[in-house]
């Protein structure tokens, strides 16, 4: 979903851009640095990511103006480097994407409220819960904050993305009805899968590039 200028009223850009300040200040302010400061690999690591979402945003499926389809890959950037760096590296790559022409400057914030903020937060928070509340095992982890987590926090983006399209007057419910809200599954579920195939793939051979997996919490015992 890459909002392009001119589809919403000035209302949503001012909204968006308040939102996404106050987003990536709470981002910069509280992200751990002490933990990638001096560190090659790790920021290496997170770069190269970085260049994955931005090439991944751009091999998208476009139907009209605003209304696209791509994969998102925020859970997996959550879980490997925490909801402040996903912030980051998502402001990074939309920043690309933006330049690029792919989406509009002005839609900066709403984009990255509904590329970014959405799926991260959601991911977080069921990770967190999933940590609390179940049984901490790999299978936990990779169905749950892996699969379930990117697949709820696609579906949820796109939800809102569309409610925003809707009220924002870009287009009438009839057409999203038939042009839009239809596909909402149909990308949440690959969405699921990919996450969740990567986060597998990562926890058996690179776990630590995994800042929310522990051998200990997940293995140890099992």
């Amino acid at each position: 979903m890459n909002l392009t200028d001119g589809l919403l009223g000035n209302g949503w850009a001012i909204f968006g851009a308040v939102a996404f300040i106050l987003m990536l200040g709470w981002a910069v302010f509280t992200a751990p640095w002490a933990k990638i400061k001096g560190d090659v690999a790790a920021q290496s690591v997170f770069l190269g990511a970085v260049l994955v979402i931005v090439v991944l945003w751009q091999l998208s499926a476009s139907i009209n103006p605003g209304i696209s389809f791509h994969f998102l890959l925020m859970t997996v950037f959550t879980l490997m480097f925490g909801p402040q760096f996903a912030i980051l590296a998502m402001t990074l790559a939309l920043l690309v994407l933006t330049f690029n022409g792919d989406a509009g400057w002005t839609m900066f914030g709403l984009n990255a409220l509904i590329m970014g903020w959405i799926p991260i937060m959601i991911t977080w928070w069921l990770y967190k819960l999933a940590y609390r509340f179940l049984d901490r095992n790999f299978f936990v982890y990779i169905f749950l904050n892996g699969f379930l987590a990117g697949g709820v926090g696609a579906l949820v983006a796109l939800v809102v993305a569309g409610l925003i399209l809707l009220f924002g007057g870009a287009y009438s419910a009839d057409y999203l009805a038939y042009n839009f809200f239809p596909f909402i599954p149909l990308v949440a579920a690959p969405e699921a899968f990919l996450n969740g195939f990567i986060m597998a793939a990562l926890v058996v051979m690179k776990p630590e590039w995994v800042a929310t997996f522990s051998d200990v919490d997940y293995l140890k015992g099992k």
